[in-house]
């Protein structure tokens, strides 16, 4: 299962063989995607895409500059433009998002996540508005490539399943799922600070990290925390153990990735640092 997963991500991002001042990641977007953009410049570029700023930071590897985008879940098929800023004439190159079928499931859950109790609403509305400041916040860039999956588990349901929940409420899917018994270490995938661990009504034990620059991941239905709020903690680092609290039918964890609050596809996101960023130029034959 690992090398089928492994092969799936490099076909899923493609390599791009043309050397060029800009590059993208993957090499067929679609909508819910995240990007990695790469550019070579010898002063630090600025841009935006889809009405959100990039932040982009020297990789030490490649001596490139590296920004993490993303492309909302709603966006239309089409052509979206993306103009980087060095100082100099801007380097000008047109994402082409494609559409993504995402499928349909059916989940049952107890009737109290559908229709929680009203003695229930005072929490729920503080917890709403708790993830609303902290994922406001922009911190300074801690992530780094590549990212590490949360736990060494098969992929159970993928991010934007359009749900049935109890034959009735209707959802997107904003994460993806991870098969986990109950205990199971779940780790960071990257490098950041610990903004949220605690009991959550709807997403049951959540931790939730920021990784600077607008990206946060979340790792929900915990049954207990290893991490606290306000740690900094490595990727690959265990975070805490994985449950069935919250909103929940069975034992497993719900991955979320969070950049500039639109949810976005985690597993192209782990595959992000696991393809060669910079291709290699092939020698024609004769050529010295």
């Amino acid at each position: 299962m690992e090398i089928g997963a492994n092969w799936a991500c490099w076909l899923l991002l493609g390599v791009v063989a043309e050397a060029g001042p800009v590059r993208v990641w993957p090499a067929k977007p679609f909508n819910g995607a995240p990007l990695l953009v790469e550019v070579e410049s010898a002063a630090q570029p600025q841009a935006r895409f889809l009405d959100r700023p990039l932040s982009f930071a020297l990789d030490p590897k490649t001596k490139r500059w590296t920004a993490l985008a993303g492309i909302p879940l709603d966006t239309k098929p089409g052509r979206y433009p993306l103009s980087i800023s060095t100082g100099g004439e801007p380097l000008k190159q047109d994402v082409v998002v494609q559409a993504r079928a995402y499928r349909e499931s059916i989940v049952t859950v107890a009737p109290r996540y559908l229709e929680p109790p009203e003695e229930e609403n005072v929490r729920i509305e503080a917890e709403r508005e708790l993830k609303k400041t902290v994922f406001a916040v922009r911190s300074e860039r801690r992530w780094a490539l590549p990212f590490l999956p949360p736990t060494a588990s098969i992929q159970t349901s993928p991010f934007g399943v359009r749900r049935t929940y109890n034959g009735k409420t209707q959802s997107i899917h904003q994460g993806l799922d991870f098969r986990a018994a109950v205990g199971t270490p779940i780790r960071a995938v990257a490098a950041g600070k610990v903004v949220i661990a605690r009991p959550m009504y709807f997403e049951g034990g959540l931790v939730a990290i920021d990784h600077g620059e607008g990206l946060f991941t979340l790792y929900m239905h915990l049954s207990e925390f290893v991490a606290k709020e306000g740690d900094l903690v490595t990727a690959g680092q265990v975070i805490a153990k994985s449950g069935s609290t919250g909103r929940s039918a069975a034992p497993h964890l719900h991955l979320g990735v969070q950049w500039q609050n639109t949810y976005l596809e985690p597993a192209t996101l782990l595959g992000l640092g696991r393809v060669p960023v910079a291709a290699p130029a092939r020698k024609r034959k004769g050529v010295k």
